[in-house]
């Protein structure tokens, strides 16, 4: 398979997404009142008021496990979902892709373990990676390479479980206002669903030219920390520069839009919605200005206000939810023929001082009644 291309003998579809934003049973929200006493926890100089953290992050609501609710929880909410929407047994997929991001890889190995062990798989079945923001095309690239590379695996899971409040320190104002726990599944299968022409993502060297400043992107912190329920606790944490994440997560997803495009045959008319990672207002909008600079038609998707940054399950989150998004930011409704461009960028957790990482993909929506899968809406999930 080449670098930005697709098999075409075993061309990847996607052909269902689900989350389960709306169990109440599983979280417990974060208001902004919340994050202001967070962010001032430590003798800290947190944020002022609850418009200041509106206006910084975006976003007026995010979730957190409910205590004694745990990411394995979590895991067999979504995939329980996934099966009973796609109508396929969790043994009638011979490979999972899960991504669950944290501060290590061993968390993401001991829920892929967990997973199989509940729904009584064959060891090695739930593939676990630690793949941070730009997770959901990693695995969507995994699970290609896989479709292509094995003629005997017809689908694959994707699974996306996210839980930052577990990894981040709760009175860190770079992270308490923005991210959120989340899980998405995702049927991935060959020669079926909505087409995927391009599929891209990879790791980027951050040259010192590039950086403001010589401290790294991102690092990891052990000692005193508060939870995200305000509790004093000591754990790993992971730290951020903002300024350079800030500017290099915009030009890695302008950069890789432009991919997207060069690499595809748009046809006159046809419309182009951009689903871009969700990391925070600031940046979001930042980049949006900037794109659209570039693709003045093209309709870009924001999704941050009631659900936050869920790490890699942002991008699959807006799918799953496609017509009820498109409605909030004033698109008409999805139509098939339309084209999605999805982007994401953000840590790169195997070289997290001086890597980042992006992708891109490209999907034909093609709707339900029309396609011999199964693409469900929103509508058919709730």
């Amino acid at each position: 398979m080449g670098e930005n291309s697709v098999n075409r003998d075993a061309t990847p579809g996607l052909s269902c997404f689900v989350d389960v934003f709306d169990r109440v049973d599983l979280f417990d929200r974060i208001d902004n009142q919340t994050v202001v006493r967070l962010s001032c926890l430590g003798q800290k100089s947190g944020f002022a008021s609850v418009d200041s953290v509106q206006k910084s992050t975006g976003i007026s609501l995010r979730r957190m496990l409910k205590s004694g609710v745990t990411p394995i929880d979590l895991a067999t909410a979504v995939f329980d979902k996934l099966c009973r929407v796609s109508d396929y047994t969790a043994a009638e997929f011979p490979v999972i892709l899960l991504c669950h991001s944290g501060v290590d890889d061993e968390r993401a190995s001991e829920l892929a373990v967990a997973v199989e062990q509940h729904y009584g798989l064959p060891p090695h079945t739930v593939r676990p990676f630690n793949f941070g923001c730009s997770g959901f095309l990693k695995l969507l690239q995994e699970g290609a390479t896989l479709l292509a590379d094995h003629r005997n695996v017809r689908r694959i899971a994707l699974l996306n479980v996210e839980t930052p409040e577990t990894w981040h320190d709760g009175s860190d104002r770079l992270f308490c206002g923005i991210v959120s726990a989340g899980a998405t599944g995702v049927v991935l299968e060959r020669n079926a669903g909505m087409p995927i022409s391009v599929i891209r993502a990879d790791d980027f060297a951050i040259s010192p030219s590039l950086r403001p400043n010589a401290d790294p992107l991102f690092r990891k912190e052990t000692g005193p920390v508060y939870t995200f329920r305000g509790e004093s606790i000591s754990r790993t944490v992971m730290r951020m520069n903002a300024e350079t994440v800030f500017l290099n997560g915009i030009e890695l997803m302008l950069n890789n839009l432009r991919s997207a495009v060069a690499t595809i045959d748009l046809r006159p008319g046809q419309r182009v919605i951009v689903i871009p990672h969700q990391p925070s207002g600031k940046l979001l909008k930042a980049l949006i200005a900037a794109a659209r600079l570039e693709y003045p038609d093209f309709e870009f998707l924001n999704n941050l206000n009631h659900f936050g940054n869920t790490i890699s399950a942002a991008v699959p989150t807006i799918m799953a939810r496609l017509p009820q998004v498109l409605e909030q930011n004033g698109g008409q409704p999805i139509r098939n023929g339309d084209l999605i461009i999805l982007l994401a960028a953000g840590i790169c957790m195997q070289e997290i001082a001086d890597h980042m990482s992006a992708g891109h993909a490209c999907i034909e929506w093609v709707s339900a009644e029309t396609d011999v899968a199964r693409v469900e809406s929103i509508a058919m999930m709730q």
